[in-house]
């Protein structure tokens, strides 16, 4: 293990001691579990996974946005709305 020095603004270390007593850790120990967390993300796979997930949409391309939100304030006594 390496020994480092870094600085902290105030907030950010009063954050940071609150937070390590909180779950009972060190405020080192903290640190580096905040950081390895950190570099195990993988943000072109991130935003893979989310575009992803937002395929099922696709089924609405077609769709009239108006004339759907017409239609479901229609059915529904909560979102019917006079003109």
């Amino acid at each position: 293990m390496h020994r480092t020095q870094i600085y902290l603004h105030d907030a950010l270390y009063e954050g940071l001691k609150i937070r390590s007593r909180g779950i009972g850790v060190s405020i080192s120990e903290l640190i580096r579990r905040t950081l390895e967390k950190d570099l195990q993300k993988d943000p072109v796979g991130d935003a893979r996974a989310y575009f992803e997930r937002l395929k099922p949409l696709d089924s609405f391309s077609g769709v009239d946005s108006e004339a759907y939100v017409r239609g479901m304030r229609s059915k529904s006594r909560m979102l019917h709305i006079d003109r």
